[in-house]
């Protein structure tokens, strides 16, 4: 197999991956891209020109995936990258899917289906699961240094308000507005469940409240939620994410029966049992791992997940058994992301317990192929969620005209978020 022809939906933070992965990378090469917005479309048109990358740019979806692509990156806005995925894997091409990967049950379902059927590779580009600490957590897990896992913790503080004019362009019905607190949930439980190959079985979720910084800028949505899970070894876990008046943190602990291990943005900590009443301590900073298929080159923690992510990918399409090992399947992608969609449930339902079904089994994903509940305000009355758990509520549109115009004011750029 020569060099791969990838394809990238979504000129934001799909020219990411153009510019710090496709650019003269040895096994695959940068051939077309699909932005449906003219004024990005045409940026990255003039990018890509002057940047010496062979490509071609699209409006129309079909006519990219026709184009002869081996692998498309998913990389279009968040609640809508399932339906994209399963086209194309119905064309036999190989997914890599920015997060999140449904919106639903039944996307979920029908995205399992379609993998199935495809033969191809789909795999979940869930970065911060390859962050170098993280990674690092994993292999001290696997390594059984602090036996099996019994209470795993994730946080994942991110306050976007600040530039939610560049993130939402103004748009009422921007995804960012509406979808639950829960639903951005995998950079805060993906580490803690790839890491151990744990999942949940049932998750409660809590809400905070929608904040006056986030409704001024036009959100629809609670602020800030956490998942808390019992998991399928009998263990617990609880994950917090949102948009917090806190410094940006991802951050993640997993205590077991003989330790313990926690991974920041900076380092990795093992605290290992004594027989006395202490422990051995051993930091862990430089863990940079090289990988076949990975770019040579280090830079940030944010950026390595994402290099790590794709080289995976890469590697699985290859038939490489390390590339197979470590991607993150369809399965495991949805073991990370149903817990956020069900909490959500759960917090408009009284905090009630709710069964997180494994799709792996036939039998459990034929009970949840019509449950299409989201609060989309495209959905069906009948499916049609509320934004928080007070409703959704009434935002007049000079709101959103202040945040167009703040839009306006800005020259955007490929890549920009």
């Amino acid at each position: 197999m020569g060099k791969l022809r990838i394809g990238i939906l979504g000129a934001s933070r799909g020219m990411d991956f153009a510019r710090q992965l496709l650019k003269n990378y040895e096994y695959a090469e940068l051939t077309a891209v699909c932005e449906s917005y003219e004024v990005l479309r045409k940026k990255t048109e003039n990018y890509l020109s002057e940047n010496g990358f062979h490509s071609k740019c699209y409006s129309d979806y079909d006519e990219f995936l026709d184009s002869g692509l081996d692998a498309v990156i998913i990389a279009n806005y968040a609640n809508e990258h399932c339906g994209y995925a399963i086209r194309a894997l119905k064309r036999g091409i190989h997914v890599l899917s920015e997060v999140q990967p449904v919106q639903t049950l039944a996307e979920a379902c029908e995205l399992c289906d379609a993998v199935e059927a495809s033969g191809c590779i789909y795999s979940y580009a869930e970065n911060y699961c390859y962050f170098d600490t993280n990674f690092t957590m994993r292999r001290l897990y696997e390594a059984g240094e602090i036996g099996e896992a019994v209470c795993l913790e994730g946080t994942f503080c991110n306050d976007c308000s600040w530039k939610w004019n560049l993130l939402t362009r103004g748009q009422r019905d921007h995804w960012r507005n509406y979808v639950p607190s829960t639903f951005y949930c995998t950079h805060s439980i993906g580490p803690m469940l790839y890491s151990t190959g744990l999942r949940a079985v049932r998750v409660n979720g809590l809400e905070i409240p929608r904040m006056e910084y986030m409704a001024e800028k036009g959100a629809r949505s609670g602020s800030a939620a956490m998942e808390v899970m019992e998991l399928d070894n009998g263990g617990i876990a609880r994950s917090l994410n949102g948009n917090l008046r806190y410094p940006y943190e991802a951050s993640y602990r997993l205590i077991g029966e003989k330790g313990s291990i926690v991974s920041t943005v900076n380092g990795v900590r093992l605290y290992r049992h004594t027989s006395e009443a202490g422990f051995d301590i051993r930091d862990f900073t430089d863990t940079y791992t090289s990988y076949r298929f990975r770019p040579h080159y280090k830079t940030g923690n944010v950026e390595n997940g994402t290099f790590a992510a794709f080289a995976y990918f890469i590697g699985a399409i290859f038939g490489d058994d390390e590339g197979k090992k470590y991607t993150i399947d369809v399965y495991r992608a949805m073991d990370m992301a149903i817990p956020g969609l069900l909490a959500y449930r759960s917090i408009i339902d009284g905090c009630a317990p709710y069964t997180v079904p494994d799709l792996r089994d036939n039998a459990q994903r034929d009970a949840y192929r019509n449950d299409r509940y989201c609060t989309d305000p495209r959905t069906p009355e009948e499916y049609r969620l509320p934004t928080s758990k007070s409703g959704t509520p009434e935002v007049d549109d000079s709101v959103y005209q202040r945040v167009r115009e703040s839009f306006s004011a800005v020259n955007l750029t490929p890549g920009g978020k």
